[in-house]
C-alpha cells in the first residue's frame, strides 16, 4: 500500500502567508482582539507554526506591523507642498476590506501597552524623524512631533471613532483646511510673540 508523497514545507511560504494573515486581522480589529488561532486559521495553517516562526504574538505584530509604517515617501519632493501632501494622504486614503493599512493596524491597537510602545518608537524612528531632517530650523524636531500629531488626531478621528463629521465632509474641503495648518509647522512660521502661528 503505497501513500501519497509529502509536500515539501516551504518556510517562506508559510512566513508569508502567516503575515499577511496576520496584516489583515489586525487592520481590521486591532491587537487585543486578534489571536494566534485566529491568524494561523486564516493562514491555514496549526497554530503552533506561527509561534515556531515569530516567537509570540507581540513579536508577529511588531514584524507584520511596525516595520511597514512608513511615510518617508510623501517627505520627499517640493517642501512647500508637504503640508497638503500629508492632508490629502491621510484624508483620502480608504480603507479596503481585508486590506492592509500598517496606520490603522497601529492605532486600532494603540490602548493595548504593548502596542503603545510599538507605536511610539514606529512614529518616531518612521515619520517623526525623518520628517525632521526634511525641515529648517533648531525646532524641526518638535516641529515633526506636532506634525505627526495632527496626522495621528486626524487619523484616529476619521477611521477609528469615525467621526461623522469627518466622514461625511467633501475630501478636498478637508485637505484645504488642513493642509495650512500642516505647513505652517513645516515652514516654522512663527507669530509676533514667537509661538508657531
Amino acid at each position: 500500500m503505497s501513500s501519497q508523497p509529502r509536500r515539501p514545507r516551504d518556510a517562506a511560504a508559510t512566513r508569508a502567508a502567516i503575515l499577511q494573515a496576520a496584516r489583515a486581522a489586525f487592520t481590521r480589529h486591532g491587537y487585543e482582539r486578534v489571536g494566534v488561532r485566529d491568524v494561523a486559521a486564516a493562514a491555514g495553517i496549526d497554530p503552533a507554526l506561527v509561534i515556531r516562526y515569530f516567537g509570540s504574538k507581540e513579536r508577529l505584530f511588531a514584524e507584520a506591523v511596525t516595520g511597514e509604517v512608513t511615510l518617508v515617501d510623501l517627505f520627499a519632493g517640493d517642501r512647500a507642498a508637504l503640508g497638503e501632501r500629508l492632508a490629502r494622504y491621510i484624508l483620502t486614503k480608504g480603507e479596503t476590506p481585508g486590506a492592509f493599512d500598517a496606520l490603522l493596524a497601529l492605532l486600532r491597537s494603540a490602548p493595548s501597552d504593548p502596542v503603545a510602545t510599538l507605536l511610539r518608537d514606529a512614529v518616531d524612528k518612521q515619520f517623526v524623524r525623518p520628517l525632521a531632517d526634511r525641515l529648517d530650523g533648531g525646532d524641526a524636531l518638535l516641529r515633526a512631533s506636532l506634525i505627526a500629531a495632527h496626522v495621528i488626531g486626524i487619523a484616529v478621528a476619521r477611521d477609528v471613532i469615525r467621526s461623522t463629521a469627518l466622514a461625511g465632509s467633501d475630501c478636498g474641503a478637508l485637505v484645504a483646511l488642513v493642509a495650512p495648518v500642516l505647513q505652517r509647522y513645516v515652514d516654522g512660521e512663527t507669530s509676533t510673540d514667537g509661538s508657531i502661528a
